[in-house]
Protein backbone atom coordinates (compact mmCIF):
# COMPACT_ATOMS: atom_id res chain seq x y z
CA UNK A 1 0.00 0.00 0.00
CA UNK A 2 2.22 2.24 1.18
CA UNK A 3 4.40 1.50 -2.99
CA UNK A 4 1.04 2.28 -4.26
CA UNK A 5 0.52 5.56 -2.46
CA UNK A 6 4.24 6.64 -2.93
CA UNK A 7 3.59 6.33 -7.36
CA UNK A 8 -0.03 7.69 -6.96
CA UNK A 9 1.74 10.81 -5.51
CA UNK A 10 4.73 10.87 -7.79
CA UNK A 11 1.93 10.55 -10.51
CA UNK A 12 -0.19 13.65 -9.02
CA UNK A 13 3.02 15.79 -8.69
CA UNK A 14 4.01 14.95 -12.39
CA UNK A 15 0.17 15.85 -13.46
CA UNK A 16 0.63 19.38 -11.05
CA UNK A 17 3.72 20.38 -12.08
CA UNK A 18 2.93 19.83 -16.23
CA UNK A 19 -0.35 21.82 -15.30
CA UNK A 20 1.51 24.64 -13.59
CA UNK A 21 4.31 24.78 -16.80
CA UNK A 22 0.94 24.95 -19.27
CA UNK A 23 -0.54 27.85 -17.04
CA UNK A 24 2.98 30.03 -16.29
CA UNK A 25 2.99 29.52 -20.33
CA UNK A 26 -0.15 30.03 -21.26
CA UNK A 27 -0.44 33.47 -18.75
CA UNK A 28 2.82 34.71 -20.93
CA UNK A 29 0.67 34.39 -24.01
CA UNK A 30 -2.42 36.14 -22.47
CA UNK A 31 -0.73 39.10 -21.79
CA UNK A 32 1.61 39.23 -24.92
CA UNK A 33 0.63 41.55 -27.76
CA UNK A 34 -2.42 39.88 -29.79
CA UNK A 35 -0.78 40.31 -32.84
CA UNK A 36 2.62 42.14 -34.19
CA UNK A 37 1.02 43.50 -36.95
CA UNK A 38 -1.85 45.08 -34.86
CA UNK A 39 -3.96 42.32 -37.94
CA UNK A 40 -6.24 41.50 -34.54
CA UNK A 41 -8.96 43.76 -33.86
CA UNK A 42 -10.07 41.55 -30.85
CA UNK A 43 -9.97 38.52 -29.69
CA UNK A 44 -11.88 37.38 -26.19
CA UNK A 45 -12.61 34.18 -24.35
CA UNK A 46 -15.09 33.21 -21.61
CA UNK A 47 -16.49 31.17 -19.42
CA UNK A 48 -19.51 31.09 -17.83
CA UNK A 49 -21.50 28.14 -16.29
CA UNK A 50 -19.52 25.94 -18.24
CA UNK A 51 -20.47 27.78 -22.07
CA UNK A 52 -17.16 28.98 -23.64
CA UNK A 53 -17.43 31.82 -25.45
CA UNK A 54 -15.23 33.45 -28.39
CA UNK A 55 -14.77 36.14 -30.32
CA UNK A 56 -12.48 37.51 -32.87
CA UNK A 57 -12.06 40.24 -34.87
CA UNK A 58 -9.36 40.23 -38.19
CA UNK A 59 -8.21 41.84 -40.85
CA UNK A 60 -6.51 38.93 -42.97
CA UNK A 61 -3.77 40.12 -45.90
CA UNK A 62 -5.13 38.40 -48.90
CA UNK A 63 -8.55 39.07 -50.99
CA UNK A 64 -12.46 38.22 -49.80
CA UNK A 65 -12.86 35.43 -52.40
CA UNK A 66 -9.09 33.42 -51.13
CA UNK A 67 -10.20 33.79 -47.62
CA UNK A 68 -13.76 32.28 -47.97
CA UNK A 69 -12.65 29.67 -50.07
CA UNK A 70 -10.39 28.67 -47.35
CA UNK A 71 -12.73 28.61 -44.60
CA UNK A 72 -15.52 26.93 -46.65
CA UNK A 73 -13.09 24.43 -47.87
CA UNK A 74 -14.30 21.86 -45.22
CA UNK A 75 -12.94 18.50 -46.36
CA UNK A 76 -9.07 20.32 -46.10
CA UNK A 77 -10.10 21.90 -42.09
CA UNK A 78 -6.61 20.41 -41.10
CA UNK A 79 -5.25 22.39 -43.13
CA UNK A 80 -5.80 25.64 -40.87
CA UNK A 81 -6.29 23.62 -38.17
CA UNK A 82 -3.10 21.79 -36.87
CA UNK A 83 -4.98 19.85 -33.98
CA UNK A 84 -7.48 18.23 -36.16
CA UNK A 85 -6.37 14.61 -37.62
CA UNK A 86 -9.23 13.44 -39.53
CA UNK A 87 -12.23 15.00 -41.43
CA UNK A 88 -15.03 13.49 -42.76
CA UNK A 89 -17.91 14.80 -44.81
CA UNK A 90 -21.44 13.47 -43.86
CA UNK A 91 -24.24 12.81 -45.49
CA UNK A 92 -27.06 16.10 -44.79
CA UNK A 93 -30.75 15.99 -44.76
CA UNK A 94 -30.58 19.35 -46.67
CA UNK A 95 -29.01 20.29 -49.68
CA UNK A 96 -28.16 23.90 -48.73
CA UNK A 97 -26.19 22.36 -45.66
CA UNK A 98 -22.89 20.68 -45.29
CA UNK A 99 -22.71 18.01 -42.33
CA UNK A 100 -18.93 17.92 -41.28
CA UNK A 101 -17.19 15.53 -38.43
CA UNK A 102 -13.85 16.24 -37.33
CA UNK A 103 -11.63 14.12 -34.75
CA UNK A 104 -8.65 16.50 -32.61
CA UNK A 105 -5.92 15.95 -30.73
CA UNK A 106 -5.50 17.82 -27.69
CA UNK A 107 -2.51 17.59 -25.61
CA UNK A 108 -1.54 19.43 -22.26
CA UNK A 109 1.56 18.38 -20.88
CA UNK A 110 2.31 15.27 -21.38
CA UNK A 111 -1.31 14.34 -21.05
CA UNK A 112 -3.17 14.06 -24.56
CA UNK A 113 -6.85 13.31 -25.44
CA UNK A 114 -9.02 13.04 -28.28
CA UNK A 115 -12.36 15.26 -28.80
CA UNK A 116 -15.17 14.61 -31.70
CA UNK A 117 -17.05 16.93 -33.13
CA UNK A 118 -19.79 16.98 -35.66
CA UNK A 119 -21.49 20.10 -37.17
CA UNK A 120 -23.90 21.62 -39.74
CA UNK A 121 -22.69 24.60 -41.64
CA UNK A 122 -25.28 26.71 -43.60
CA UNK A 123 -24.42 29.71 -45.83
CA UNK A 124 -27.07 32.61 -45.08
CA UNK A 125 -25.58 34.52 -47.65
CA UNK A 126 -22.10 35.18 -49.51
CA UNK A 127 -19.46 35.64 -46.52
CA UNK A 128 -22.24 34.67 -43.83
CA UNK A 129 -21.93 31.23 -42.57
CA UNK A 130 -24.12 29.58 -39.15
CA UNK A 131 -22.72 26.46 -37.88
CA UNK A 132 -24.33 24.18 -35.34
CA UNK A 133 -23.19 21.54 -33.29
CA UNK A 134 -24.86 18.14 -33.70
CA UNK A 135 -24.76 17.01 -30.01
CA UNK A 136 -25.62 13.18 -30.11
CA UNK A 137 -22.72 12.75 -32.58
CA UNK A 138 -20.07 15.40 -30.47
CA UNK A 139 -18.14 15.71 -27.15
CA UNK A 140 -20.24 18.67 -26.80
CA UNK A 141 -23.95 19.15 -25.48
CA UNK A 142 -24.24 22.32 -27.43
CA UNK A 143 -22.51 24.84 -29.82
CA UNK A 144 -22.68 27.46 -32.23
CA UNK A 145 -20.77 29.84 -34.52
CA UNK A 146 -21.09 32.50 -37.32
CA UNK A 147 -18.60 33.73 -39.55
CA UNK A 148 -18.40 36.55 -41.44
CA UNK A 149 -16.20 37.25 -44.26
CA UNK A 150 -16.36 40.97 -45.92
CA UNK A 151 -14.00 42.24 -48.48
CA UNK A 152 -11.60 45.27 -47.80
CA UNK A 153 -9.89 46.08 -51.03
CA UNK A 154 -7.43 43.27 -51.30
CA UNK A 155 -7.82 42.79 -47.39
CA UNK A 156 -10.74 40.76 -45.64
CA UNK A 157 -12.34 41.53 -42.68
CA UNK A 158 -13.22 38.55 -40.40
CA UNK A 159 -15.54 38.29 -37.60
CA UNK A 160 -15.69 34.21 -35.96
CA UNK A 161 -17.96 33.79 -32.60
CA UNK A 162 -18.30 30.55 -31.42
CA UNK A 163 -20.09 29.18 -28.07
CA UNK A 164 -19.85 25.82 -26.91
CA UNK A 165 -20.50 23.67 -23.93
CA UNK A 166 -17.83 20.56 -23.30
CA UNK A 167 -19.49 17.14 -22.38
CA UNK A 168 -16.25 16.43 -20.88
CA UNK A 169 -14.65 16.54 -17.17
CA UNK A 170 -12.63 20.32 -16.53
CA UNK A 171 -11.06 20.19 -13.83
CA UNK A 172 -12.37 23.70 -12.40
CA UNK A 173 -10.34 26.96 -12.00
CA UNK A 174 -6.84 26.27 -13.53
CA UNK A 175 -8.79 23.46 -15.77
CA UNK A 176 -11.08 26.38 -17.44
CA UNK A 177 -8.04 28.83 -17.55
CA UNK A 178 -6.01 26.37 -19.18
CA UNK A 179 -8.41 25.52 -22.13
CA UNK A 180 -9.53 29.20 -22.38
CA UNK A 181 -6.02 29.99 -23.30
CA UNK A 182 -5.65 26.97 -25.25
CA UNK A 183 -8.81 28.35 -27.25
CA UNK A 184 -7.18 31.52 -27.59
CA UNK A 185 -3.75 30.07 -29.13
CA UNK A 186 -4.95 27.49 -31.39
CA UNK A 187 -7.89 30.65 -32.66
CA UNK A 188 -4.56 32.81 -33.46
CA UNK A 189 -2.40 29.91 -35.01
CA UNK A 190 -6.11 28.84 -37.17
CA UNK A 191 -6.20 32.45 -38.52
CA UNK A 192 -3.17 32.82 -39.80
CA UNK A 193 -2.85 29.79 -41.69
CA UNK A 194 -6.29 31.12 -43.23
CA UNK A 195 -4.02 33.91 -44.36
CA UNK A 196 -1.39 32.04 -45.81
CA UNK A 197 -3.22 29.42 -47.40
CA UNK A 198 -5.54 32.36 -49.29
CA UNK A 199 -2.16 34.08 -49.94
CA UNK A 200 -0.43 30.74 -51.56
CA UNK A 201 -3.97 29.86 -53.20
CA UNK A 202 -4.06 33.61 -54.86
CA UNK A 203 0.03 33.15 -56.08
CA UNK A 204 -1.38 29.82 -57.34
CA UNK A 205 -3.78 31.44 -59.79
CA UNK A 206 -0.58 33.82 -60.53
CA UNK A 207 1.48 30.83 -61.31
CA UNK A 208 4.16 31.30 -58.45
CA UNK A 209 3.15 29.75 -56.10
CA UNK A 210 6.41 27.53 -55.45
CA UNK A 211 8.07 31.48 -54.84
CA UNK A 212 6.02 32.12 -52.40
CA UNK A 213 6.05 28.88 -50.38
CA UNK A 214 9.98 29.98 -50.25
CA UNK A 215 9.24 33.26 -49.66
CA UNK A 216 7.04 32.70 -46.74
CA UNK A 217 9.15 29.80 -45.00
CA UNK A 218 11.83 32.54 -44.84
CA UNK A 219 9.60 34.72 -43.12
CA UNK A 220 8.55 32.46 -40.21
CA UNK A 221 5.38 32.23 -41.92
CA UNK A 222 5.40 28.21 -43.57
CA UNK A 223 2.11 27.24 -42.70
CA UNK A 224 1.98 24.21 -45.02
CA UNK A 225 3.73 21.27 -46.25
CA UNK A 226 4.97 20.23 -49.64
CA UNK A 227 2.38 17.64 -50.16
CA UNK A 228 -0.33 20.00 -49.53
CA UNK A 229 0.74 22.56 -51.36
CA UNK A 230 0.89 20.33 -53.99
CA UNK A 231 -3.06 19.42 -53.24
CA UNK A 232 -3.06 23.61 -53.11
CA UNK A 233 -1.59 23.89 -56.40
CA UNK A 234 -4.04 21.87 -58.12
CA UNK A 235 -6.84 22.82 -59.99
Amino acid sequence: MALLQKHAMKWFTALFDSLIRVYCLSTLIVFSPVSPADEVEELSVREEDGEYTLRIVSILDAPADYVYDVITDYKHAYRINPSITKVEILPSDHDDVVRMRDVSEHCVGPFCFTINWVGDFLETRKGDIKVTTVPEFSNFESGSAIWKIRSRGQHTWVLHESRLIPDFFIPPVLGSTILKNKMRTETLATFKRIECQAIIMLERDMSSGTELLNELSEEGKDCINQVDMAANMSP
